[in-house]
């Protein structure tokens, strides 16, 4: 066994969201997994990478992409059908670029929650036997949507009633989904003819999903927007609400009741509203009349102490794979006014536990992958430090990006 010690850094400390100083870890550089993690110099290695007193942390998990969404074509216009005119060629080609980019500005895990063609389930597979560069992903494949509704145009299954529910469910999990996506409310970019306060599954057809889901140990994800749409997800058992715009009391205290995690994808309605010369008319209004609201459920679930996991939408207008992880966290510091130690651990261990993946990711840890990125400045102190161009980036321990000085 060859191993490689880095020491001399301030490492994340996943139960307080702080960094401890004077740390070391030794890697397998066989297994790519952690051997040991402790205080000092440390014993010796096969070989030492000093990081000079440098930040590290685990690598991010953003919880919500689009992996196979082109969001501007040829024309440098936004995609605004996410895939549905896209050619499965062209979605297969944007996903492994997407992929790529993401890994390099240091996003090491995602959970793809909706793709055309099940395009994410191949690239899961590809990026774990390591024939393409990326992030371990999730993947769930086609979302869930009622006949007409919220993704149906975008390559979603329609489904109605539970028994097609029950059925659509078995299927994805025989093609390999790993995590289920329901479409519980409308949105914001879908077309004028919708809004995040109608409820278009409801409370027996997610349930009879979650069901289906959980017999498996299959995660379930729904896109709910509205407070309605919000609790009706909750109460059938879904493990996390994604956007989650309008929370009051109720909707909190059960999640907190039931465990439910929320992403809050604050970046997605932000892109639209710093562009309204480039998106419908209807588009700008809704994602202008929900923002407030949305701004005050994340403050709110945070306070509360809902679980609260980092994810970005990226593939909805304007919203790439690059630095987008790193400006979604500001913005949920910000926007959210979650403290910045929660808002790095809704990137690293909560994540990580909502996906259950902990025995592999989310912390500094032995035994789990040496998946972490390294920075000049303390991002508990300053957020942007996370969208520095000049952070290192390590996978399985190896190097992605990384300057030995």
């Amino acid at each position: 066994m060859t191993t490689t010690k880095y020491y001399n850094f301030n490492g994340f400390n996943d139960k307080t969201g702080d960094f401890e100083t004077n740390k070391y870890v030794i890697v397998n550089n066989e297994t790519g997994r952690y051997v040991e993690v402790g205080n000092g110099a440390g014993p010796s290695a096969t070989k030492s990478v000093d990081f000079q007193g440098k930040y590290l942390m685990p690598g991010l998990i953003n919880a919500h992409i689009h992996v196979d969404s082109d969001v501007y074509n040829e024309f440098g216009k936004p995609n605004f059908g996410v895939n549905n005119e896209q050619e499965h060629v062209r979605a297969v080609m944007a996903a492994a670029h997407n992929m790529k980019n993401m890994l390099h500005h240091g996003v090491t895990v995602v959970r793809n929650v909706g793709t055309s063609w099940m395009t994410d389930i191949e690239m899961a597979r590809l990026q774990r036997e390591g024939s393409i560069e990326g992030p371990m992903m999730v993947a769930s494949g086609a979302a869930f949507s009622m006949t007409g509704g919220h993704g149906s145009g975008g390559g979603g299954i329609e489904v109605d009633g539970p028994d097609e529910v029950r059925k659509s469910v078995r299927q994805a999990m025989k093609s390999g989904a790993q995590i289920i996506k329901f479409m519980v409310t409308g949105g914001v970019s879908a077309g004028d003819f919708e809004n995040p306060d109608q409820v278009q599954l409801n409370e027996d057809e997610v349930h009879a999903g979650v069901i289906e889901a959980h017999k498996k140990g299959i995660k379930v994800a729904a896109h709910a927007q509205g407070t309605e749409g919000i609790k009706i997800a909750v109460r059938a058992g879904v493990d996390s609400v994604e956007h989650a715009f309008h929370l009051d009391d109720e909707a909190v205290e059960l999640m907190k009741e039931h465990g439910t995690s929320v992403v809050p994808t604050m970046i997605a309605m932000k892109r639209i509203i710093d562009r309204p010369n480039e998106v419908p008319s209807w588009m700008i209004e809704r994602a202008t009349t929900h923002w407030e609201a949305h701004q005050k459920s994340v403050a709110k679930a945070a306070a509360s102490g809902v679980n609260m996991v980092m994810g970005t939408d990226s593939g909805t207008p304007f919203n790439g794979f690059g630095d987008e992880s790193a400006v979604e966290m500001d913005m949920m510091v910000e926007f959210g006014k979650m403290t910045p130690q929660n808002v790095l651990q809704s990137a690293t261990i909560n994540a990580a536990n909502m996906m259950a993946i902990e025995q592999d990711y989310g912390s500094i840890s032995v035994g789990k992958f040496a998946d972490f990125i390294v920075m000049q400045e303390n991002p508990a102190e300053n957020m942007k430090a996370l969208q520095q161009d000049n952070k290192f980036v390590f996978q399985h321990g190896h190097a992605v990006v990384f300057e030995e000085s």
